[in-house]
């Protein structure tokens, strides 16, 4: 869902209980000159970006589709394979393969214990059809998911690709998920807080924004 940045940031100052938007930081014992308003619109997309990444699964929206192309580390449609993630990537909703009994939603790391047996000499460990394995990770080409495995050969395809991209402001507007727009609003609230030295304002604002992700 697509929002403006001037409808965030007077719900983010109705978070705050300061609906004065031109009230400077000096006001507030900070030096700086900028302006509380300032302030808040400099958190919004730090906020979105910190609360899609960590909230829950089923509050994400459908995301936005990749995989425009795939390279095989062996024969096509056989074995694994690597796509080469967008450079505004930021979280992988789900991937599958065409051969694939279901769709991945959560992705390993190289530290994972699962990462290094995804590339053992003995088929029964890796992840198979009936078992798939996607591993995100970085490349000198940039980041990279790899997907282990297929079987089904030539005919193989990506029948489901999507992921969250990272938020940012374009022409005042900002794509975030829209059953989290309420936790953005007041984790942006926080970090405006904790900016203008009001901790303990900082602390309720936080545990409003994770109970309307449903982390407490």
């Amino acid at each position: 869902m697509i929002y403006t940045v001037d409808e965030l940031k007077r719900e983010i100052r109705v978070a705050l209980d300061m609906n004065n938007s031109s009230t400077p930081l000096s006001e507030l014992g900070d030096v700086d000159t900028l302006t509380l308003e300032d302030v808040i619109e400099s958190k919004i997309a730090d906020a979105a970006r910190v609360v899609e990444s960590i909230a829950p699964m089923p509050l994400l929206d459908t995301g936005e589709a990749f995989a425009v192309s795939i390279g095989w580390d062996s024969a096509i449609g056989y074995g694994s394979g690597h796509i080469r993630l967008p450079d505004d990537f930021l979280r992988l909703i789900s991937f599958q393969m065409s051969d694939w009994d279901y769709a991945v939603t959560e992705a390993i790391t190289e530290t994972s214990p699962l990462y290094s047996r995804q590339h053992s000499r003995f088929p029964g460990i890796r992840g198979c059809p009936q078992k798939p394995v996607v591993a995100i990770i970085m490349q000198p080409i940039g980041l990279v998911m790899e997907f282990f495995s297929c079987t089904g050969g030539n005919g193989v395809y990506v029948k489901r690709a999507r992921y969250i991209p990272i938020p940012k402001i374009e022409d005042g507007n900002i794509k975030i998920c829209e059953k989290l727009k309420p936790a953005v609003v007041y984790y942006a609230a926080y970090m405006t807080a904790l900016t203008i030295g009001e901790a303990e304002q900082a602390n309720t604002l936080l545990a409003m924004s994770k109970e309307l992700m449903g982390l407490e």
